[in-house]
């Protein structure tokens, strides 16, 4: 029987990969496929991969060209080509899955599927670089309200990460990744735009340790610039798409930041703010933004 899941590791960084592979070989269920993509990394996973698995349980692809340094969206999506399994997860090479991953998301999948549900989120909880949690591990329940959630988490209330999610591939391919620099928010948008803002299934049970290190893009500050560009163009991308969900209390903060933005930077702004302040009410600030 084909397996239902599938765990993509786009691997680059190899300081902490030996404890993600320690962590996919230790699953109590088997039944998933794995897809590990070598971003063109100067340091060899083979080694540490053949350590852990037989050859008959890992595909492997040895890209040439490094993606991921032009954006990490672009090495996701280059493996993912090569999946055929129903359900995906992107797992970065330094985070790790807890042994029971796999077997929660089977015990679970009847039920998501009878929802109808795109996208599923298990637990998670930053760690350090000696496996140390530095906050307390994450608890939904167990059906969000996709637009609830996304409105807690877009008001920084609650993290989140790419590697908890889980999402179904063929719904995924309507919108996939937004290549917004750095891939900052890309992760953020699809799940929402995979789920179509309606619900997400919680799995309490399986825990996703994310890793926060000096190599670990989030946790870097040297390219805040380019995390505040991205976060523009997030903000850009919601204020056009999605506008009739979200309070007038937040589109108006938005479109502040958005103003602040783009008169800081000299750029032409992308969106119609007469438009958008007229829709919610606000004629004095449509009358004022005409000149942006």
């Amino acid at each position: 029987m084909k397996n239902e899941l599938a765990i993509i590791i786009p691997y680059y960084k190899i300081d902490f990969f030996e404890q993600t592979l320690q962590s996919i070989s230790k699953q109590t269920d088997k039944r998933f496929s794995l897809y590990i993509g070598n971003d063109a990394s100067p340091n060899d996973p083979l080694p540490i991969i053949n350590k852990y698995l037989k050859s008959n349980e890992f595909k492997y692809f040895d890209y040439k060209e490094n993606l991921g340094g032009e954006n990490l969206a672009l090495q996701w999506e280059r493996i993912l080509e090569n999946v055929t399994e129903e359900w995906f997860q992107i797992l970065g090479d330094d985070d790790m899955i807890s042994d029971n991953f796999v077997e929660e998301f089977y015990r679970n999948i009847d039920k998501i599927k009878r929802n109808k549900i795109n996208v599923i989120k298990v637990s998670q909880v930053w760690i350090d670089e000696s496996d140390l949690f530095l906050n307390e591990i994450t608890s939904l329940e167990t059906i969000i309200d996709a637009k609830k959630h996304f409105l807690i988490e877009y008001n920084h209330q609650f993290r989140s990460s790419l590697s908890e999610h889980l999402f179904h591939r063929n719904e995924f391919y309507k919108y996939g990744f937004k290549k917004f620099p750095l891939a900052w928010h890309s992760d953020n948008l699809a799940v929402y735009e995979t789920s179509n803002f309606s619900k997400i299934y919680f799995i309490n049970n399986a825990l996703v340790r994310v890793r926060m290190s000096d190599v670990n893009i989030s946790n870097r500050s040297d390219d805040l610039q380019i995390k505040l560009q991205a976060s523009h163009l997030y903000r850009e991308y919601i204020l056009l798409n999605y506008l009739d969900f979200l309070p007038k209390k937040l589109i108006l903060e938005e479109l502040r930041k958005y103003r602040e933005y783009i008169w800081k930077n000299k750029l032409a702004s992308n969106i119609s703010l007469f438009k958008s302040y007229l829709k919610i009410g606000e004629i004095r600030k449509a009358l004022g933004s005409l000149k942006y």
